[in-house]
C-alpha cells in the first residue's frame, strides 16, 4: 500500500522525499564513523571548506544566503569543533573559516560517504541512468534557480 501511494507522487514530491532519504542515510553512515552530529548543511559546507578556507561573505554567496545566515551555519561548526575563525591575511576586517583537524576528518568522512552512496546508486541503476538523473537535476537548478549564476564558482548553489 505504501509503495502504491509513492507511485502517484509527482517529480517535486519524489525529489523532496529522495533528498530526505539521502540525508538520513548519510547521517546514519556518518554516525557509524563517529560523527553522530551530522546536519543537512554540513555536506556542502564541509566539502567546500575542505578545498580552501573561506570568508563568511564568500560562504554566504556560495550558499545563496546572507552573511548572517552563513554565520549561523559556521557557528554550529565552531561549537562542534570542526572549524575555527582566523583573521583574513588580506583584510583584517574579515574572518576566514578554517577546518580544524577534526573538521578535516569530518570533511573526509562526508566525502567518502557520498562517494560510497553514489557508487551504490550507480551499481543499482546503472551509469547511464545516474548520468541522466544528474542531468535532470542540473537542468532543474538552471530552470528554477533563485540565485545569480553569473559566477563560474563550482560550489555556487545555483551554478550550472
Amino acid at each position: 500500500m505504501r509503495e502504491a501511494a509513492a507511485e502517484v507522487l509527482g517529480f517535486g514530491d519524489s525529489l523532496a522525499l529522495a533528498r530526505q532519504a539521502w540525508i538520513l542515510e548519510a547521517g546514519r553512515r556518518l554516525g557509524r564513523e563517529g560523527f553522530a552530529d551530522y546536519r543537512r548543511s554540513d555536506a556542502f559546507i564541509m566539502r567546500r571548506l575542505q578545498h580552501a578556507p573561506s570568508t563568511l561573505g564568500a560562504l554566504g554567496h556560495d550558499l545563496a544566503m546572507t552573511r548572517q545566515g552563513a554565520r549561523k551555519i559556521v557557528d554550529t561548526l565552531l561549537e562542534r569543533g570542526y572549524a575555527r575563525l582566523e583573521p583574513d591575511p588580506s583584510d583584517a576586517r574579515k574572518s576566514r573559516v578554517i577546518l580544524t583537524r577534526r573538521g578535516a576528518n569530518y570533511a573526509r568522512a562526508i566525502t567518502n560517504v557520498i562517494a560510497e552512496m553514489n557508487a551504490e546508486l550507480r551499481n543499482s541503476v546503472g551509469e547511464r541512468a545516474l548520468e541522466n538523473a544528474t542531468r535532470v537535476l542540473r537542468q532543474l537548478r538552471r530552470d528554477f534557480s533563485a540565485t545569480d549564476d553569473s559566477t563560474n564558482n563550482p560550489w555556487r548553489v545555483g551554478s550550472r
